[in-house]
């Protein structure tokens, strides 16, 4: 595929809400500016909820390299990669509080043909990143075809466990397929059907949807890959489909607000689910792991608790996070991979501060 120079032409937005005299909203934007010239950002969208109303929400970049179709915040539909995790674990607890599953039941309640382990482990563990599963290896990430939950258990199904399960945290991208299967097994209904049920339509989700890699019919953002030099290039292909528990959604930067502020006005899920869902239990050996089910669980250098998650995969880097205390929510999205990682994480620390700690006249 032929690589592109980036311009500034590329810092065309649309903005379904901008206010001018917001001097919260002129300094974060000038960081997203500064992010998207200096790592070659093709498009990208920014929500930021407080007290569950947008204070504001815009689009930069285009969803193509000729720079014809701008991005909009409302409708533009981005990869979330690994964000997709965190409605995993909500789909979990939806069931969990319908009685469809137990939290410390085997896997192999549910996905009895998955091959024995040394050691059981339960669906709160593959939540939680304590079951042993591995992770990614080589270009498995990178999936081609066009497979099935169940289908997708050939990767890594031979693999024995990392650890014993329980006793340490393991990242897992696998972890939360084989969690998505076995809540498709337990209540007989597709993943995205029981996403769909529990999850996206209740909450007014309309933007939330699995990638299916079929997207004539979607308004999506495109998917490029940059050398965070200005080197643009088409991303090479890749099918999600098998990957929709762990990080095969496609949403916006609003839909994901909306779902962080469900969580953060804890509307949703009953209270006592929220708080198992957020629990970061200590390890057999007394350290926490800053995840409880699908969320990172921390606090800031100011104290400040939030939750959150980041996600990275071909054609997108993104992250939400959301502070409880402030019921504040911010998503951004990106669809240009290969940019510098933890900046983008800083960046988006930096205009967390901006809101959190300025007023909008300031």
């Amino acid at each position: 595929m032929k690589t592109f120079l980036f311009t500034t032409t590329l810092l065309c937005s649309v903005s379904t809400l901008f206010a001018q005299t917001d001097t919260r909203v002129e300094k974060s934007r000038e960081i997203i500016k500064t992010m998207i010239l200096e790592e070659g950002i093709v498009g990208l969208s920014i929500s930021v909820s407080i007290q569950d109303s947008l204070v504001w929400s815009e689009g930069f970049g285009h969803s193509d390299l000729a720079g014809k179709t701008q991005i909009d915040p409302s409708e533009t539909l981005f990869r979330i990669a690994s964000i997709s995790k965190p409605f995993t674990a909500t789909l979990l607890a939806r069931m969990y509080e319908e009685g469809m599953v137990d939290l410390n039941a085997s896997v192999y309640d549910h996905v009895p043909n998955f091959p024995k382990k040394k050691h059981d482990f339960t669906l709160r563990q593959l939540a939680m990143h304590r079951a042993g599963i591995r992770h990614y290896r080589g270009g498995e990430k990178e999936n081609k075809e066009p497979l099935s939950l169940e289908e997708g258990l050939r990767f890594f199904e031979k693999s024995k466990l990392r650890f014993e399960p329980g006793t340490e945290y393991g990242y897992s991208s696998y972890g939360y397929n084989l969690l998505g299967l076995a809540l498709q097994k337990a209540a007989q209904k597709p993943f995205e059907t029981l996403l769909a049920n529990y999850v996206t339509q209740p909450l007014g989700l309309a933007h939330t949807l699995p990638d299916t890699a079929e997207y004539e019919n979607l308004t999506t953002s495109g998917f490029f890959s940059s050398n965070g030099k200005g080197k643009i290039q088409e991303a090479e292909y890749v099918n999600l489909y098998m990957k929709m528990p762990c990080g095969g959604l496609l949403s916006t930067s609003e839909d994901l607000v909306q779902f962080g502020n469900a969580y953060a006005q804890g509307t949703f899920l009953k209270a006592e689910t929220q708080q198992i869902v957020l629990e970061d239990l200590p390890l057999p050996s007394g350290k926490t792991t800053g995840y409880g089910m699908g969320w990172g669980v921390s606090k800031d250098k100011k104290g400040r608790a939030f939750w959150s998650h980041t996600g990275g995969n071909t054609g997108s880097v993104c992250r939400l996070v959301v502070y409880p205390e402030q019921k504040m929510t911010i998503a951004i999205v990106s669809n240009t991979f290969g940019i510098d990682y933890l900046k983008f994480i800083r960046n988006v620390f930096q205009i967390s501060n901006i809101f959190l700690d300025t007023s909008p006249a300031k």
